[in-house]
């Protein structure tokens, strides 16, 4: 039997349930995300965009759900503690895929107008916001026609929560947004996480994805992230990944972008089991900007695949991709990044670039940069490197009295730090920094006093 299989099936006999505990929004899009899927099922390595990754078999093993929405056990503002040290964030928890009541003091630092919560509740105070932007970046009828995706489609037949951050037109936030997904359950678990961000017509802010584990269990998790920037909205989008061997995520994240918007995203993976991140960019109006950053530190058997399409839709728009990598032991590595532009999108200017250090004999990284263009008058230009330390380098360096391993790790962290640079909030640059030098040296970042870390 195909994976999906298993979750049609339960999806036909446990209807009622899962929708008694969602909301309108949501129940409308599941009929047909069902249809779809059960057309389409779940990708194999023998589709161009899941190549170095197998979605049917990700998915193969019975997991268990919480159809019935039962809240966590344990109250995670008081569990866990992942705060930026010396940053100031307006902090929000989701354990599994169920969106944690937050404090007061979570929301103090949010300026009027400004909407995080579940969409429980913005169905009953906000409704509209669900119906204008629930699943219409990541619904099937695209732009640029790469078919349906199964995984998003499992997402959107099964989900019965998420979260919403809604900027209003010409709010800034003064720090940012944290959103932190603890996976936590006595039993091998699949969580079902959707996040929705919408920025209005000149709304700036920046918005943290922490993703942690808790224990020795075996975790799947399917989350899928719509952006929407309107016209001159500026967005910062960081990711961190820190969970453990036994976790795998497949996350999407579909973006869309009017004039002179501008989203910027930095995703770092430390620590997981199969990662795969795909990310979809589509630049709809002239003058907007992507700048799409990412670091990868793995080893053992660790697997991560980012896979990335930015459409230049609009004349005049920039996008800018950056990748690398970092493989020990008997990790994998890929990247397939596709830069599309369409007829009439003139005055495009892109650059895509993949750099992959391969420290171990057994590493392997693949790398796949794309372009397809049908403008005349672009700048656009792709690059791929994968290589060892370099062994000049790493000769002067011991030479002058560093211990080989220290000069190794020197080497690693110069290398990574391209990307680090690119974060715009000094205090989460600095904590990413400490977290990558602690990473290189074989220690967990460990947040004092957080239930996860003891």
């Amino acid at each position: 039997m195909n994976s999906h299989e298993q979750y049609t099936a339960l999806f036909t006999d446990h209807r009622a349930l899962i929708e008694n505990g969602s909301c309108a929004a949501l129940n409308a899009q599941r009929q047909a995300a069902f249809d779809t899927l059960c057309r389409v099922g779940l990708a194999t390595k023998r589709e161009e965009r899941y190549k170095y990754t197998s979605a049917n078999e990700a998915f193969a093993p019975d997991f268990g759900l919480n159809l019935k929405r039962i809240a966590p056990t344990v109250n995670p503002y008081e569990a866990y503690k992942c705060n930026v040290p010396n940053l100031s964030t307006s902090l929000f928890f989701v354990v599994n895929d169920v969106p944690c009541e937050a404090p007061e003091c979570s929301r103090a630092l949010l300026p009027e107008g400004v909407i995080v919560d579940s969409f429980t509740k913005v169905a009953q105070t906000h409704p509209e916001l669900l119906e204008r932007f629930y699943n219409r970046a990541a619904c099937t009828e695209r732009d640029f026609k790469q078919g349906a995706d199964g995984v998003t489609q499992l997402n959107t037949m099964l989900a019965q929560d998420g979260l919403l951050v809604y900027l209003p037109d010409g709010v800034e936030l003064k720090s940012p947004v944290q959103l932190v997904n603890v996976s936590a359950a006595r039993m091998d678990f699949m969580s079902v996480r959707r996040v929705l961000i919408v920025a209005g017509k000149g709304a700036r802010g920046a918005v943290l994805f922490c993703d942690h584990a808790e224990g020795s269990n075996n975790y799947l998790t399917t989350q899928v992230v719509e952006v929407f920037a309107d016209k001159d909205a500026q967005l910062d989008l960081y990711s961190i990944e820190e969970t453990t061997p036994q976790n795998t995520r497949f996350s999407t994240i579909y973006v869309e972008q009017q004039s002179r918007s501008r989203v910027s995203y930095d995703g770092v993976t430390l620590t997981n089991g199969l990662t795969r991140n795909r990310m979809d960019v589509r630049l709809r109006g002239t003058d907007a900007a992507s700048e799409l950053y990412g670091a990868v530190i793995a080893d053992g058997k660790q697997q991560v695949d980012n896979n990335i399409l930015v459409e230049h839709l609009a004349p005049r728009c920039t996008s800018d991709m950056l990748y690398k990598y970092v493989l020990n032991g008997e990790s994998r590595g890929a990247f397939a990044g596709k830069v599309y532009v369409a007829p009439g999108a003139q005055q495009t200017a892109s650059q895509q670039t993949n750099a992959n250090l391969c420290a171990s004999t057994e590493a392997r990284a693949f790398s796949q940069p794309m372009l397809e263009i049908y403008a005349d008058d672009v700048k656009c230009n792709h690059g791929s490197t994968i290589g060892k330390l370099d062994e000049q380098a790493l000769f002067y360096m011991r030479q002058r009295g560093i211990p080989e391993a220290e000069a190794r790790l020197l080497l690693q962290h110069a290398f990574i730090n391209e990307v680090l640079r690119h974060v715009q909030i000094p205090l989460l640059h600095e904590r990413l920094a400490h977290l990558v030098d602690l990473r290189f040296r074989g220690e967990l970042g460990k947040c004092k006093g957080c239930k996860m870390c003891k």
